[in-house]
């Protein structure tokens, strides 16, 4: 306790300092905060769930950046700051608002008084960073019985480093990896009185894209989670977190296809694919499935365009978001399911998926989204896993059902891209090409065999080479069949 009362002192000295003159640059901690507020401001508050009518608590709601926002659309606003002068400039500034009230107070107090089951939406913007790991614990436990069930939580942090330019005397903010945030949210569980079960449903986790685009800097980050009750099927991102792509799991195909991949062929197939695209600098990408972000960053790098990377799992986002230190490029990760996921028509110039929508079982679908959201003249590129025109055997029907896979085979696959409105599609079976990528791969893991089993275990070692050892017999045999897909969407005739 006495260490916790310590650092509550230190972080209050620390904000009563840099809040001296009470602006958006000093509670920004950038010179430039005026300019980089205009973009994030009204993006973070397009991230939030519909409030109108609705409770909402601001924890750290500082000179009230955000609480004149919330109060145009919440029917209550609830703000809280622990320091006085703050506080006191946010009613000032937006003590107009006759459903907002203003509270000093610390959220690690065991004095906060707030009803349980009385909150719509908690939003905090920069908090959790000024909080020891045991008080973000203590506080989780906290939200979660002040929320309503099927209400939101709403939070952003600075992951891995500062982003201000803000000179500093000394910093104890704690710049977490994003993965100690999911951690912390995933496991926090509540029991009431009645026995009922409730925890946090991961609804989306991004960094600011405000962030990429004005200081090419992944490491500001959102989380919306939603309280609900506790079941026993977490459904299939649960499955590709704990089964398909823990975080192990992930590391060991990043170690098989190299450095930032998770897909066939690694940097090779990438710089072969990627071509066929005809990047021009300023062109925006749409990442299906992207992984930790090796794709990624390449085109980003390489031909000057903004790339946008989506992939269901919360462990694949959280390694592309350590992957992109120090990188300075256009690119912005989302945990978001393509399938319900929504862009407005003629956002992308180009969208890629290596990989990836094998899972997916509406395809047709996806793809009439796909041919929305590009612009007229857009391409899609897709590989993917596909299988014959025939009856899979008992051998790889166990396969696909195991791995949640959708197959098709390939002139099927292209054909629903037509369906979907495509023109010029080319649909080619690279199945000669994914053995021999298989082949190479398999032998550069046994090369590897002692570094591999030193840094992974010789269990780690055989599942690799078994799993593409079986591989390497399906698609021989012609069942599993890998396909290049690309496809255009024609210019509009005037």
């Amino acid at each position: 306790m006495a260490a916790q009362g310590v650092e509550r002192e230190v972080q209050k000295s620390y904000w009563v300092e840099h809040t001296s003159d009470l602006t958006v640059e000093a509670m920004m901690l950038d010179s430039k905060a005026a300019d980089i507020d205009k973009e994030e401001r009204p993006e973070v508050m397009s991230l939030l769930p519909p409030i109108q009518g609705k409770s909402v608590l601001e924890l750290g709601a500082g000179i009230g950046r955000f609480t004149g926002e919330l109060a145009q659309r919440a029917g209550h606003v609830l703000a809280l700051d622990f320091i006085d002068g703050a506080i006191k400039k946010n009613e000032t500034i937006n003590g107009h608002h006759k459903n907002a009230k203003f509270i000093c107070a610390d959220v690690t107090s065991k004095d906060l008084d707030i009803p349980a089951d009385s909150i719509d939406l908690i939003f905090s913007n920069w908090l959790l960073m000024y909080l020891s790991d045991e008080e973000v614990e203590k506080l989780a436990e906290g939200m979660i019985k002040w929320l309503k069930v099927d209400g939101f939580l709403f939070f952003r942090e600075s992951c891995f480093h500062q982003s201000g330019d803000c000179k500093r005397k000394n910093n104890p903010t704690h710049y977490r990896e994003p993965r100690f945030y999911t951690k912390v949210f995933k496991e926090c569980h509540l029991t009431d009185g009645d026995g009922n079960s409730y925890e946090f449903s991961l609804v989306g986790c991004k960094c600011i894209g405000a962030y990429v685009r004005t200081k090419k800097n992944q490491n500001q980050v959102c989380w919306i989670w939603q309280k609900v009750e506790s079941q026993d099927d977490k459904g299939f991102q649960r499955f590709l977190d704990t089964v398909q792509y823990k975080p192990t799991g992930i590391l060991r195909y990043e170690r098989v296809f190299g450095p930032g991949f998770i897909s066939t062929g690694g940097i090779d197939t990438t710089k072969e694919f990627v071509a066929k695209l005809e990047l021009r600098p300023g062109q925006k990408v749409l990442d299906v499935g992207c992984g930790i972000g090796g794709g990624d960053f390449y085109m980003a790098e390489k031909f000057d365009v903004e790339v946008v990377g989506i992939d269901l799992s919360i462990n694949m986002i959280s390694l592309a978001l350590e992957r992109a230190i120090g990188l300075e490029c256009m690119v912005e990760f989302e945990v978001a399911d393509c399938a319900k996921k929504t862009y407005p028509d003629s956002t992308f110039d180009v969208i890629y998926s290596r990989d990836t929508i094998l899972h997916i079982q509406d395809k047709p679908a996806l793809f009439r989204a796909f041919f929305n959201w590009l612009k007229p003249g857009g391409k899609v590129i897709i590989t993917d896993y596909c299988k014959n025109a025939g009856r899979p055997s008992p051998e790889f029907s166990k396969y696909i059902k195991q791995r949640g896979y959708f197959l098709h085979d390939v002139e099927g696959y292209g054909q629903m891209l037509r369906d979907a409105g495509f023109k010029d599609v080319s649909a080619e079976d690279r199945t000669d090409q994914f053995i021999q990528v298989l082949q190479k791969e398999l032998e550069n893991v046994g090369r590897d065999k002692e570094d591999f089993i030193r840094d992974f275990s010789e269990e780690d070692y055989n599942d690799i080479v078994g799993g593409w050892k079986e591989k390497l017999v399906r698609s021989s045999s012609g069942e599993h069949r890998w396909g290049l897909f690309i496809a255009k969407k024609l210019m509009q005739r005037c």
